[in-house]
């Protein structure tokens, strides 16, 4: 027999002898040796009467033997079967057999194919596309047009369906139901043999399989079916039949958290897996959140669910994110958010915004779905008990979304997106940013409201590098050219040293001239810097000011000398507990920031974390420095200077006008700090000029650094390619 690298070799055996029920009555097993010397034990699997097959395939070019091991030894023609696969180098151009199958990559972020190529999932939810309501004609259409539109993977389901009740009518396909009992002892091979024409035309058509091998929701649980046992018969038999193909392996959709560490029935399933795939495909579990454990889950990768309430909530990305943050690493996909059409809801906009949400935030791929097209809905037949929607999957083979999501992935697909890192920072608090800094930045910028033209903020851009910008519309693909933009140095030098009299110079010494206000917290697990007096068991914690008893001024400079091991900060403009300036020199987050408190919250009404502007990474620096910090009109801004580097902010823009105290910082989390030499004095430094375009460079400057406007009031993607 002879094939080529990664496609599948079928080899045929005839048992000697007609088994009553060959699927429980007979374990066959066929050993491959491949040239190198490595060994796999691939399941076999019974076809119908006295036939058996087994699939077999690998990337290594040349000559694999193999021998059969049968449960009944006696059988001639099953048990000691010996025979060779010749497998030759790939001719074609599919890239799951060009590449290879897909595996993670060395820094635990994204996919990449056996030879190393990056794979950006992009995966489309056919739960039920396996059911006879969608025809075989109706299958190869939508193959085409989920290829065509930009899609390399299909979520699809091989098993018990979602939302039917076992051996609901609506489980067959041509070949009728896939067993004949709950146990799942009485197999019919006919279902397989119609699921492998659709399984084996999506591989041929570029799309990966996402297998899912049960369901394990409370109102649909395959395990109240079928048991561990039955599940454990159904994955071998699905490992034997499919596993040999470049596809990845999902044990159960719904099933409980803890089942990725093998815990509880749904856990027993999932180590029977691992152990028993000879290929070692990628797997992961479609699962309920559990608490994140630090010890390493079963999984290789992890669907994080989103919402069909609130996809582009920020409650929804934060899943995403503190999983994105934890321990271990790994590749991380939304699996299920926000159908589009569902229950008329979340259309082509909702998608487009949850496609850069997840992709900017640090997603190695995204999973789109469609109402009528998850549970393959015909007229008078939706799939669905009870009934969401009447939409037909021709129906939603038109929504728009699908374009447009695929469109977009092709826009990331030109750059090294497996390179990108999310980075928050760079833009508005409604906007998705990531990159690569100093080669390139994306900025996804949200619908804003009608009539606003607003471009983005670009923020921490590398001074005196030449970006080119264009628009890129995330709904038809258009791109609108904005030519040149470079970032102009913005360092206020003034803000490193006292150029005017000191109005104040104190050792600080005594304290006599100064006045400690609020009160320390006991509530030691709340995000410095957002202060409350309401004590134990408040979400926002007191943290202590000091602050100097006779200056009061509008535009000041101030400068401290403290230490690294605790944080530092300057208070500028203090009225009172609930409105002041602070920056401040943060050793846990290696970087200086200023935030605003303004009538009692410094919280940011989009992601209800504390928004540290002008935020500037600060390396390591010596024992000692000094913190300087300064207020001029509607700007603030602040160096770091240990005498070996001074590191600076962008002068940052402010709302609190008002002439007030200058302070220390005194934060109750951590070590306290020790201050010494305050000096205070008046400001020189000046506010920035506006950005402004000179010679068809658009200029960026500090304070607004606002890229330029918008084509039109809709949702954008800004991208800056480095010249």
């Amino acid at each position: 027999m002879t094939t080529e690298a990664n496609v599948v070799a079928e080899i045929s055996l005839t048992s000697g002898t007609q088994y009553a029920n060959p699927f429980v009555d007979i374990i066959l097993d066929v050993e491959f040796t491949a040239p190198d010397g490595s060994k796999k034990l691939v399941p076999a699997f019974w076809a119908g009467d006295k036939t058996w097959k087994v699939r077999y395939a690998s990337p290594l070019i040349g000559s694999h033997s193999y021998s059969t091991i049968c449960s009944q030894a006696d059988d001639e023609g099953l048990h000691g079967v010996e025979g060779a696969v010749e497998i030759a180098a790939y001719t074609g151009d599919n890239p799951l057999y060009k590449h290879g199958p897909i595996g993670i990559s060395a820094d635990q972020r994204h996919f990449e194919h056996h030879d190393g190529t990056p794979f950006l999932w992009l995966a489309d939810t056919w739960w039920k596309a396996l059911s006879k309501r969608l025809n075989w004609a109706g299958f190869q259409e939508l193959c085409t047009d989920r290829r065509e539109k930009g899609f390399n993977t299909v979520q699809i389901v091989c098993g018990p369906y979602p939302d039917e009740e076992a051996f609901d009518a609506g489980w067959a396909n041509e070949g009728g139901m896939m067993y004949g009992n709950r146990e799942f002892t009485e197999l019919n091979p006919d279902y397989f043999d119609y699921a492998d024409r659709r399984l084996q035309l999506l591989v041929e058509s570029g799309l990966m399989p996402a297998l899912v091998g049960a369901w394990g929701r409370s109102d649909c649980n395959a395990m109240k079916v079928a048991g561990a046992d039955g599940l454990k018969r159904h994955w071998r038999y699905l490992v034997a039949r499919y596993a040999a193909y470049p596809l990845v392996l999902v044990p159960g959709g719904e099933v409980p958290g803890v089942a990725k560490y093998g815990e509880g029935e749904w856990g027993e399933v999932v180590k029977y897996l691992c152990d028993l795939d000879p290929y070692h495909r990628i797997k992961t579990s479609h699962e309920y959140a559990c608490p994140h454990r630090d010890d390493a889950p079963l999984n290789d990768f992890e669907f994080v669910g989103g919402s069909h309430f609130s996809p582009m909530s920020p409650g929804t990305l934060r899943v995403f994110t503190k999983r994105y943050d934890e321990q271990p690493t790994m590749p991380l996909v939304c699996g299920e958010t926000g159908y589009e059409g569902h229950m008329q809801r979340h259309f082509a906009d909702t998608q487009r915004y949850v496609f850069w949400m997840y992709m900017l935030s640090g997603a190695a791929g995204h999973t789109y779905g469609a109402a009528g097209l998850h549970h393959m809905g015909v007229e008078g037949d939706p799939g669905l008990k009870p009934i969401w929607d009447y939409t037909t999957w021709q129906q939603a083979r038109e929504f728009p979304g699908a374009t447009q999501v695929g469109m977009n992935a092709k826009l990331l697909a030109q750059y090294p997106w497996h390179r990108f890192e999310p980075h928050p920072e760079w833009s508005d608090q409604d906007c998705y940013a990531a990159g690569i800094p100093g080669e390139v930045r994306m900025i996804y910028r949200s619908n804003r409201s009608t009539y606003d033209w607003t471009g983005p903020r670009i923020k921490g851009l590398e001074e005196d590098i030449a970006y080119e910008a264009f628009y890129f519309d995330p709904a038809t693909g258009r791109r609108f050219d904005q030519g040149m933009i470079k970032k102009v140095a913005d360092h206020p030098q003034s803000v490193r040293g006292h150029d005017s009299p000191l109005a104040v110079d104190d050792s600080l010494e005594s304290g006599a001239n100064w006045e400690d206000l609020g009160e320390p917290t006991r509530n030691k697990t709340a995000p410095a810097g957002v202060a409350t007096d309401k004590g134990e068991g408040s979400p926002c914690p007191t943290n202590l000011v000091s602050v100097h008893r006779e200056l009061n001024a509008q535009d000041v400079m101030v400068s401290v000398e403290a230490g690294n091991h605790a944080e530092a900060g300057i208070v500028l403009r203090f009225q009172d507990l609930r409105n002041y300036i602070v920056g401040i020199y943060s050793p846990t987050l290696k970087a200086i920031f200023f935030f605003e408190r303004k009538n009692g919250s410094v919280m940011d009404f989009f992601t209800y974390r504390i928004p540290h502007l002008g935020i500037v990474d600060v390396p390591e620096i010596g024992e000692r420095f000094t913190l300087s910090a300064a207020a001029c009109g509607d700007y603030v801004a602040m160096t770091l200077d240990d005498g070996e580097r001074c590191i600076y902010t962008p002068p940052v823009k402010i709302k609190i006008a008002e002439a007030g105290q200058v302070g220390l910082w005194r934060s109750d989390i951590g070590e306290p700090q020790t201050y010494s030499n305050v000096k205070v004095s008046k400001t020189t430094f000046a506010a920035p000029p506006p950005d402004e375009v000179v010679d068809g460079v658009h200029l960026i400057r500090s304070g607004e650094d606002i890229a330029p406007s918008i084509p039109s009031p809709q949702d954008w993607v800004l991208v800056l390619e480095r010249i």
